[in-house]
């Protein structure tokens, strides 16, 4: 019966390690909730302010500039597919600068230099 003398404090070990997950989990659905929010808040206010002012840069370019329809609208999807490049990055940006399960990692970091220097010692 040595086996159940060491599966006891494994048997914690595992539950400790499962408590940490769940609760840094639940941390990291609620950066990804925030960040989800902000990026549909920004897409919206974006969005509406894109109808607003396209008609209207497009309306000055043709009357202003004399520029036919086909070179505004060309001009405002240009500049539009740049306005969306900037957004993507800075999402990627703020997603890559998360630290997801740190904790976790640590711990098991931790753990994995610990046993590694337990089966040194045999």
């Amino acid at each position: 019966m040595p086996s159940s003398g060491l599966s006891e404090p494994f048997l914690r070990y595992l539950e400790a390690r499962g408590i940490l997950l769940t609760l840094e989990a639940q941390e990291a659905l609620g950066q990804v909730v925030r960040v989800l929010i902000f990026v549909g808040l920004a897409g919206a206010a974006i969005f509406i302010g894109w109808l607003l002012l396209a008609g209207v840069v497009a309306d000055l370019l043709m009357t202003q500039a004399r520029w036919s329809w086909q070179a505004a609208a060309g001009a405002l999807a240009g500049f539009h597919l740049f306005v969306a490049f900037i957004f993507l990055l800075a999402t990627r940006n703020r997603l890559a600068s998360m630290r997801w399960f740190g904790d976790t990692i640590n711990e098991f970091r931790k753990d994995r230099a610990w046993l590694s220097s337990q089966t040194g010692k045999r």
